[in-house]
């Protein structure tokens, strides 16, 4: 009798709390790889089938710091041979984190950039911004890196806006104080731009983030000779070619959109030559090796 009370007892508690568990649990927002190629990707549905688990949404950068002293260029470590410099810093692409930079036409992304492309920045933010146009660029890069670094909190635009993947003009972001990854880009674009730096030199890049296995969003700008990533991660700047776990997607700038792609290192190969060559006879040794007669020959063969 006691042994059916107890029975019941934990098959009760464990309805209960498997009841708790799915009134709990959100429902999880779109990632950014979902609105830019339409839904999760194949590997994480195939991950979340064999595990028999959602798939999980993906994990949002940490802010910047909100202090701030003159960082020096600080490189990622470097895990692979790359260029010392970008090949874009003389072709003119964003050819950047190993990658080779492709013309496209259209992207799915085009609507929210044609909303932002070409929004000004003004207040504080521009007064800002038009103040260091007698610096250097590195300098100005440094500022403006970290003035929407420690102005701008990370939000992800799933809690802010209720939907994944809004793209807001500058002067709604430094506003707001208030921003996703992108946001902090597309400030940080619109004053460089009135900072003094050409259209055609700042990049706004979509890509994956492979350590955190995160959607991201950075500013590249060339200038100095490099070029450099602003990252709302960190204060400091980045060379693009010591950076080894980004991953591309779609580059805009006023000039074109790009996609990515890899260079192929192809193992030489040796090819076989067609000629015939001329046979070489074998050497005629019998001249060289005495017969044996059979009185000669030892016991042992007779």
């Amino acid at each position: 009798m006691k042994k059916s009370v107890v029975v019941r007892r934990t098959l009760g508690a464990v309805v209960f709390a498997a009841a708790a568990a799915s009134f709990q649990a959100p429902a999880l927002a779109q990632s950014k790889t979902e609105a830019i190629l339409g839904g999760p990707s194949a590997l994480d549905l195939l991950k979340a089938q064999q595990s028999g688990t959602p798939v999980t949404a993906l994990s949002a950068p940490r802010p910047a710091s909100y202090s701030y002293s003159r960082p020096p260029l600080l490189p990622a470590v470097l895990r692979e041979t790359r260029p010392a410099v970008s090949p874009g810093v003389a072709n003119g692409r964003p050819d950047i984190f190993g990658t080779v930079a492709l013309r496209v036409g259209h992207t799915p992304l085009d609507a929210r950039w044609h909303q932002i492309e070409h929004a000004p920045v003004g207040g504080v933010a521009a007064t800002f911004a038009q103040s260091l146009r007698g610096k250097d660029a590195v300098r100005r890069l440094e500022s403006v890196n970290w003035y929407v670094n420690k102005r701008v909190r990370f939000v992800d635009d799933s809690v802010r806006w209720g939907r994944p993947d809004v793209w807001s003009a500058a002067n709604v972001t430094l506003n707001a104080g208030k921003g996703d990854c992108e946001d902090f880009a597309i400030a940080k674009l619109a004053m460089l731009r009135r900072a003094g730096f050409a259209d055609k030199d700042l990049y706004l890049v979509i890509l994956k983030d492979t350590v955190r296995r995160a959607d991201h969003a950075v500013l590249v700008v060339r200038a100095a000779g490099h070029m450099y990533v602003l990252d709302n991660g960190t204060d400091e700047l980045l060379d693009s070619e010591r950076v080894q776990d980004y991953r591309p997607i779609f580059t805009f700038a006023a000039n074109a959109t790009f996609t990515h792609g890899y260079r192929v290192q192809v193992a030489p190969m040796n090819i076989a030559s067609a000629e015939e060559s001329p046979l070489t006879p074998a050497a005629d040794t019998s001249a060289q090796v005495p017969a044996i007669s059979a009185h000669e020959a030892p016991r042992s063969a007779l």
